[in-house]
């Protein structure tokens, strides 16, 4: 079975089309959307984009289903959505009593991200993500969010997206181990496509889980071998322009984190990254700028052009390269708008990522 989802963004107005294909006595509900063509069968999850800050998707929780906004965060390992204790006005907030399908767990739960933290206790649920349904998971009822910055933003919780078999956190099988454990999905794969907000299109991306879209990329993948639960690997010879900038000449430890709107490194090397790019924060020279900046993984060289690390709104630009406050590097969605990128579990006890560019 696929399912589509769409979100249509116009004039500030998000609406939702559905398109579901169903076999034997399961409901069958169609909207016509765009076909594509697959390597592999797949599930997918269309993704809206928020002014090229941040991209998310609906999943359910609970029977019936309750849908929660999340942000599908390869860099993190849980799952977790609003509780009724949940301070923000306005918010989703899930409802254990009115699923038939709740399990109680209790256990206290607190993360802490690079924008902020969050505190909550554990629960157990069945969740939908498209057309796949994992009958029970556990994932954080969230209760506060010290800081507040989480309150800012424009989704409902994380999705995170590691494969580990247990949370480094809370100690719960992370939601994508439990699909691929479980059978939830044909394949032990899962890929992010990204679109540009400044595109001309209906949808801000897709996350396809189980499978692999070939309308979203050109040519072949480059994979490279990752290790630990973030899925680490190295980055090597980062230039701008002709120049070699000497950052990772003996090599970096990088993840792929789409839960970051940021390409992060240590403060010391972006400042050498950021002096040599030059751009003016009142985008005057932007039109001028045509230097590509070129890093190698796995022996294959990765290039970004002014357009993939420049942001550019209301007049200001700046570099998408900004300070990480760990000790390896973040390759998030600006590097992922640029380049398809596939998390490849098929092989036991190795994980490959792969990249290749984005159409």
């Amino acid at each position: 079975m696929t399912i589509s989802l769409r979100f249509i963004i116009a004039a500030g107005l998000i609406l939702f089309l559905v398109s579901r294909y169903a076999t034997g006595s399961q409901a069958m509900m169609r909207i016509p959307l765009k076909s594509t063509k697959t390597l592999w069968s797949k599930d997918d999850v269309t993704l809206t984009n928020v002014n090229d800050n941040t991209y998310f998707g609906q999943i359910m929780v609970g029977t019936p289903g309750q849908p929660f906004n999340v942000l599908f965060d390869t860099g993190s390992f849980d799952l977790w959505v609003p509780s009724l204790k949940w301070p923000k006005p306005g918010s989703k907030r899930y409802r254990s009593s009115a699923s038939k399908t709740y399990k109680p767990n209790g256990k206290k739960a607190e993360i802490r991200y690079g924008t902020g933290s969050l505190k909550g206790f554990m629960s157990n649920d069945a969740v939908e993500i498209g057309g796949l349904r994992i009958k029970q998971q556990a994932f954080i009822e969230a209760t506060e969010a010290p800081g507040r910055r989480i309150y800012e933003r424009p989704w409902d919780g994380i999705f995170g997206l590691s494969g580990i078999s247990k949370s480094t956190i809370t100690g719960a099988r992370p939601i994508w181990r439990t699909m691929m454990d479980e059978g939830v999905v044909t394949k032990k794969v899962f890929s992010i496509w990204l679109r540009r907000y400044s595109d001309s299109a209906e949808d801000g991306g897709e996350i396809v889980f189980g499978g692999i879209d070939q309308e979203h990329f050109t040519g072949a993948h480059t994979y490279v071998d990752a290790e630990g639960p973030l899925n680490k690997f190295m980055m090597y010879s980062f230039f701008v322009g002709k120049i070699d900038t000497k950052v990772c000449s003996k090599g970096c430890k990088v993840v792929v984190d789409s839960g970051s709107t940021y390409i992060r490194g240590p403060p010391n090397l972006i400042v050498k990254i950021n002096k040599q790019i030059g751009v003016a924060a009142d985008c005057s020279n932007y039109d001028k700028l045509s230097e590509v900046i070129s890093f190698t993984i796995a022996a294959k060289t990765f290039t970004l052009i002014p357009r993939d690390y420049i942001e550019r709104k209301n007049g200001k630009c700046k570099s998408v390269f900004a300070d990480a406050v760990t000790d390896f590097w973040q390759l998030g969605t600006p590097f992922i708008r640029a380049f398809h990128t596939v998390w490849d579990y098929q092989t036991p006890g190795t994980v490959k990522v792969g990249f290749a560019k984005s159409k």
